[in-house]
């Protein structure tokens, strides 16, 4: 079923308005804020509408809420949300671009086997999550090129908690030289239980995150991690839907390129 019929739906459409639906913890995220700078580059306003964390079920009644406000154009920010098939609607309904998670995490794992590490631990996400599962792919896969050996994950949440004790355990771990965090969060945690625990960074241990947010530079010691050009990724997201909107082709929309960025956290400084 469409999910926009006849009757109150039919609201005047506002050219200059897109619509986001957004899970809860993206709706305020840097996904979002990137999508935002590029919105205002281009003059669009953006409405937010966020739904559950899970639930492809709220999408259509998202949709429904944002037609009524007339928008012109909407933008799915979780690619989980990006049903198959997507839903029927009487506006342009895009999934917004992102960095490519896989190469992001195997720009990761090569450079800390480029520094002389025989493997790397990794501290992964949520197993449920789509960016998670694309990160631990790119270092697994990355490992197994390389021919060297896969530690088992440490599963964490996103929390800077989870990669706390995700660090306690890694830091009893005799075998442990080198970690990629599936993000910069995590990351932060684990240094502290490493730091409490006597394990020295950078010259104990090497730690790369994911996404620089912008307290990554200050961290102890400043981070080494890949960083996402999320105003890029919300530039290509807002040129695949204006065209969209306007009945043209669609400019490619593949990945964004991730870029590693390296700091004290991995400089090889042990003797």
């Amino acid at each position: 079923m469409p999910v926009d019929d006849a009757g109150p739906l039919r609201t005047p459409v506002r050219r200059g308005t897109l619509g986001v639906i957004a899970t809860g913890t993206a709706a305020s995220g840097p996904v979002l804020n990137g999508l935002r700078a590029a919105a205002r580059e281009h003059g669009y306003a953006l409405v937010v509408f966020s739904v559950p964390g899970h639930g492809r079920s709220a999408v259509p009644a998202a949709v429904a809420g944002l037609r009524l406000q007339g928008v012109a154009g909407i933008i799915l920010l979780d690619p989980h949300l990006f049903a198959e098939p997507p839903p029927v609607t009487a506006v342009p309904l895009v999934p917004a671009a992102a960095a490519d998670q896989y190469d992001g995490a195997r720009r990761a794992t090569e450079h800390l086997l480029d520094i002389g590490h025989p493997t790397v631990w990794h501290v992964g996400g949520p197993e449920e999550a789509p960016i998670a599962r694309a990160r631990e792919r790119g270092w697994r896969e990355t490992l197994e090129r390389h021919g060297a050996d896969v530690p088992p994950v440490v599963r964490g949440d996103w929390s800077a908690r989870s990669g706390y004790r995700a660090g306690q355990s890694l830091a009893v771990e005799v075998r442990m030289c080198a970690v990629f965090t599936a993000n910069d969060h995590m990351a932060l945690g684990l240094l502290a239980a490493f730091a409490e625990a006597g394990v020295r960074v950078p010259r104990d241990a090497h730690v790369v995150g994911f996404d620089d947010v912008p307290e990554a530079a200050y961290f102890a010691p400043p981070l080494t991690t890949v960083r996402q050009d999320f105003v890029a990724a919300g530039r290509q997201t807002l040129a695949v839907l204006a065209a969209r909107i306007d009945g043209l082709a669609a400019p490619g929309s593949g990945a964004v390129r991730a870029e590693l960025v390296v700091r004290e956290s991995s400089r090889p400084t042990r003797s």
